[in-house]
């Protein structure tokens, strides 16, 4: 047996940019409100506000619409 590795890393070239992943650049870069929240993932700026609990002990939290959509849980 030799002490050489079979198998070595090289570093690759990254994949192009889809015209769909530019525009999703664009719109997370663009200037909104502060108190409008926006996706990290998608850059989406519609949510769904979900709650658990009852009482004084409920858990809210905003969950991008878009991404769940496509079955992604999101929290904003």
């Amino acid at each position: 047996m030799t002490d050489r590795p079979r198998f070595h890393i090289i570093q690759g070239t990254p994949a192009p940019q889809t015209e769909a992943e530019q525009v999703r650049e664009r719109v997370r870069k663009a200037p909104k409100p502060h108190d409008m929240p926006q996706c990290h993932r998608c850059g989406g700026r519609e949510y769904i506000e979900t709650k658990i609990g009852a009482g004084k002990t409920v858990t809210k939290q905003r969950v991008c619409f878009l991404c769940a959509m496509k079955g992604e849980r999101v929290v904003m």
